[in-house]
């Protein structure tokens, strides 16, 4: 009996149980076409040290840097990203799934996907990254550095505001100090419309709740990544993610294993994207039994925020490729 070959997925963001189930779709979809010849081990940080070593500096992935939030609260995780990245181009794994604005810092394309307002819809976001353009930035993300993409998942859906008191409308940030996950995002917007904005990694939400500890009164999240009592939902972007394969492992694949790699990830991500449809479904269904207040944005304040949102497309104009956010806005 041939002992399988084993892929070392690291699962480096929160919350973890998304990135997990993600890789275990994967790991079945593979194993459906591949059979016993490739074999996924799902691992985290911890799991990972204890098999194979430290990673040096991950850690700080999970680090706040306490001095510096009421500038940047970016400073220890960008040293973490440095480190994960580092570790998984020289193979110390073979596999991940990460946030495309975090792709966006080696492969300024990606950041493109943070736009706000970008797509109208769920058919529009499976019509861009399962079509051409989809394919398109994965293969040029290879093209550019020493990794290659494979599939776009969700990993959270829309992103929404949450905050501990009611915010009913635009006019209720008036003087609040809002976390963002960066300036694309509803950074830019937000600074438009006079509300103080702190930028904050989402993978440090969970860690280190900024609500919960009085350092913010708002944060830009996803309803999975918020523990808090109220939700303002603006659906303004779509918080995205990408399944990763280093350029140096793909190529020690057959052709066969190839495709069944893409096969296997395209179809984990369109299940992934699935489940973030019916998480969003069922925390709105059970919101109310658990005391937490949603309010829809109105017409009239999306219509604000969309305008505001238009300076960002004038300010990163000429930060990616020629034409594509047209493509993307007209797929």
């Amino acid at each position: 009996m041939t002992t399988p070959r084993k892929i070392r997925w690291l699962i480096a963001h929160q919350p973890q149980e998304l990135f997990v189930r993600t890789a275990r779709a994967f790991s079945q979809e593979l194993a459906q076409r591949c059979g016993d010849e490739l074999e996924v081990e799902i691992l985290t940080p911890p799991t990972y040290a204890e098999k194979y070593g430290e990673i040096p500096g991950i850690e700080t992935l999970d680090y706040v840097d306490q001095d510096s939030l009421d500038k940047d609260g970016l400073s220890g995780f960008q040293t973490g990203i440095a480190a994960y990245w580092k570790s998984f181009t020289d193979g110390a794994f073979e596999m991940s799934q990460m946030q495309v604005a975090r792709i966006g810092q080696f492969y300024e394309d990606f950041k493109m996907f943070d736009l706000p307002y970008l797509f109208d819809d769920h058919d529009h976001v499976s019509r861009v990254v399962d079509g051409d353009i989809g394919r398109e930035l994965c293969e040029q993300l290879g093209k550019n550095t020493a990794v290659k993409g494979l599939a776009f998942t969700y990993s959270g859906g829309y992103r929404v505001i949450g905050s501990n008191n009611p915010i009913d409308s635009i006019e209720d940030l008036q003087g609040l100090k809002v976390v963002v996950e960066n300036r694309i995002t509803l950074g830019m917007a937000m600074e438009d419309l006079g509300v103080k904005t702190l930028v904050l990694s989402p993978s440090l939400w969970k860690k280190h709740d900024p609500v919960g500890t009085g350092q913010a009164d708002a944060m830009e999240t996803t309803y999975l990544r918020f523990d808090g009592r109220c939700v303002f939902k603006t659906n303004h972007s779509m918080f995205m993610t990408t399944i990763l394969v280093t350029n140096a492992f793909w190529a020690t694949l057959t052709e066969h294993q190839q495709q069944s790699f893409q096969e296997a990830a395209r179809a984990a991500a369109a299940i992934e994207r699935v489940w973030a449809l019916e998480d969003a479904a069922e925390y709105e269904a059970k919101a109310k039994e658990r005391g937490i207040r949603i309010v829809d944005i109105s017409a009239e304040d999306a219509a604000l925020l969309k305008r505001k949102s238009q300076m960002v497309y004038v300010k990163t104009n000429g930060r990616f490729t020629k034409g594509l956010v047209h493509r993307v806005k007209t797929a």
